[in-house]
């Protein structure tokens, strides 16, 4: 039986925001494949600001998210950034030795 990724059936995409350019457009790095495991969700969290807010979903993954990316889902057009969805939190979970073993991606 292998670790928490053998359960990452699912593929998503994500990138990370590294700026805005004159006109406020987001800019994004190269968009990222990464197996994973998207649930529906409908739990209060609190978001970075401490803001209280209703999670639709959390996507369990290795993938290094920060706050900073956008994930699309399977069959989102990962070229729009409209379809984009922003994390409002993130959870690390790590193993005895301080390894990050997965990641909790509240959207």
């Amino acid at each position: 039986m292998g670790g928490p990724d053998a359960h990452f059936r699912q593929l998503v995409r994500y990138a990370e925001v590294t700026g805005r350019d004159a006109w406020g457009t987001p800019l994004v790095g190269p968009v990222h494949v990464a197996p994973a495991r998207i649930q529906p969700s409908r739990k209060l969290i609190r978001d970075a600001s401490g803001a209280e807010f209703v999670a639709s979903f959390v996507v369990y993954t290795a993938a290094p998210l920060t706050l900073r990316h956008r994930l699309w889902f399977p069959g989102d057009d990962a070229s729009d950034f409209n379809q984009a969805r922003r994390p409002a939190a993130v959870d690390e979970y790590v193993d005895g030795g301080g390894a990050t073993r997965y990641r909790k991606v509240w959207l």
